[in-house]
């Protein structure tokens, strides 16, 4: 009798201890592949730390229609071009960026974006300097704008009662040497809305998302 109750408590014994020894077994399995997770190149993971994968290209920026109201030319090219006719009499800025030259007559500037492209921004005729009265600029030379900060204010039906031109334009003036430049722009844009996506060379910069 005694043997067999010893028998019994060192079966128990055995039986706990396979037991614990195969479950550490499986911990250990889990931790190396969580381990191999972690591990995994960036440009692989997920989301989160997310990296451009080569195969992406490189980092990428939108330029707004500076206008609401229907395209009527986009040119591709050294320097791509977006014609608008407009809806309104206002100008806004395209991104954020700063004013770096307010040509006398009041309605062409050079914008230069924060990501370093320049472009010239225009509205109405530009051939007569008598037709600066149309236009009321509401920024200085200079100054540093946010993306939507009125830049013009202009007489649309002025000029075309003199029979002057009153369409609005982007022009691609500088951009990043090596990259590519592609024309967005639907048949009808709201201001604000993609018109031009400026994109470095591959494997010029490397950018991170959180």
């Amino acid at each position: 009798m005694i043997l067999n109750v010893m028998w019994m408590m060192t079966a128990l014994v055995v039986g706990f201890m396979v037991g614990r020894i195969s479950m550490y077994g499986l911990w250990a399995e889990e931790d190396e592949e969580r381990q191999s997770e972690n591990e995994e190149p960036a440009g692989k993971r997920g989301r989160r730390g997310r990296t451009h994968r080569p195969e992406e290209g490189g980092q990428f920026w939108a330029v707004g229609s500076p206008a609401a109201g229907e395209v009527i030319s986009q040119e591709d090219g050294e320097r791509p071009v977006v014609v608008i006719h407009p809806d309104s009499d206002k100008v806004y800025a395209p991104a954020n960026g700063k004013i770096t030259r307010l040509f006398p007559m009041g309605n062409s500037f050079l914008f230069t974006t924060d990501f370093g492209a320049e472009l010239y921004i225009q509205a109405g005729d530009v051939s007569d300097d008598l037709l600066a009265r149309f236009y009321r600029p509401r920024v200085l030379q200079n100054e540093v704008v946010a993306k939507g900060k009125l830049l013009l204010e202009f007489d649309r039906k002025g000029l075309e009662d003199e029979g002057r031109y009153a369409e609005v334009s982007v022009r691609v003036e500088q951009a990043f040497y090596g990259g590519e430049i592609r024309l967005t722009a639907g048949g009808h844009v709201a201001a604000g809305e993609e018109i031009l996506q400026m994109r470095e060379p591959s494997g010029q910069a490397v950018a991170t998302a959180g």
